[in-house]
């Protein structure tokens, strides 16, 4: 593994640099508030690829934006594509967890011939009601204007990883990895590095019509690995996509947590993307339609309570 960094006009885009130089062209997008480190497990078994897992701006090691920037998924996916020039990949290959699971799908759709193919895991572009796009395009605006929350101080970085762990409930190993690199040393202990404008901000999101017309300018094959223990955003992508049965996108369900690419499942989900990579028939069990709408019906009664945050700013399990 290479430490790595990119600079980018007024900020660095930084990260971590795996595998062979003539492997698949492949940039890593992280989670919400989760940064290079959550892809530690995964890539090194992902042997034929070259992988580039960055960190977002105002995550882990990058810096944050500048104060007249806007953190937006526009943003975000301009800074992918800047990477893959960087590196002198015309065509590139996409692996993204959660948010960078809905960055790298909308870069795909918009920018199709760049994308050779997309593998997202527990991750899709979100889609919501009109009314609710537009209020959430106004607060990703607004935020930029504020100095964002205070972040809490912990005594120990056991202690920050215990809490994040409880948050998102994901191992406490996973969650040590992703404060390693996403801490910073405050007085009184240990704080979060991430930029707290962030909270506001985020992927652009789609109505239910552009989502189908997204959906319909992919040219890249497309593995979609869903955990069983999902959020409820993504089962309103998934009830758009679905439905749609394009041909190049495989759905596949792997029973597991939403980090799954960071806990014990990660060997099955490594599997997956080897196969998938050689053009091999998947036979895990397909996320069915009857299934889909149970747990639709589940997560939605849920909903409410999976938006609680942590005191402060603290990574989210999206």
């Amino acid at each position: 593994m290479i430490d790595y960094e990119i600079p980018l006009g007024e900020h660095a885009i930084r990260g971590k640099l795996w595998g062979p130089v003539d492997g698949l062209p492949t940039i890593a997008l992280h989670g919400y508030l989760d940064n290079a480190n959550s892809f530690d497990r995964l890539a090194p078994l992902l042997t034929g690829r070259r992988v580039f897992a960055m960190d977002f701006a105002g995550h882990g090691e990058s810096n944050r934006r500048q104060s007249h920037e806007l953190y937006s998924g526009l943003s975000d996916i301009r800074d992918v594509l800047a990477v893959a020039d960087h590196f002198n990949w015309s065509t590139f290959h996409i692996l993204g967890h959660s948010m960078g699971a809905e960055i790298g799908s909308q870069l795909a759709g918009l920018f199709p011939s760049r994308v050779e193919t997309l593998i997202c895991l527990d991750g899709f572009c979100s889609t919501n009601d009109t009314a609710t796009t537009l209020d959430n395009l106004a607060s990703s605006v607004t935020a930029s204007f504020k100095q964002g929350t205070r972040l809490k101080v912990f005594p120990t970085l056991d202690a920050m990883s215990q809490r994040l762990s409880t948050a998102t409930g994901q191992s406490s190993a996973s969650a040590s990895a992703i404060v390693a690199r996403g801490h910073r040393v405050v007085t009184g202990g240990f704080t979060w590095k991430t930029d707290p404008k962030i909270k506001g901000a985020g992927p652009l999101e789609l109505t239910k019509e552009q989502l189908r017309e997204l959906i319909g300018r992919l040219q890249a094959r497309t593995l979609m690995i869903i955990a069983d223990l999902s959020n409820a955003w993504l089962q309103r992508s998934l009830n758009v996509l679905l439905p749609m049965q394009r041909d190049g996108i495989t759905t596949v369900y792997v029973p597991g947590h939403h980090h799954l690419h960071m806990q014990d499942e990660v060997v099955q989900v490594a599997s997956l993307i080897e196969r998938f990579d050689r053009g091999e028939s998947l036979s895990s069990e397909q996320l069915s339609q009857s299934r889909y709408v149970e747990m639709l019906e589940a997560l939605d009664q849920g909903e409410e309570g999976e938006s609680a945050e942590l005191n402060g700013l603290t990574p989210a399990a999206s």
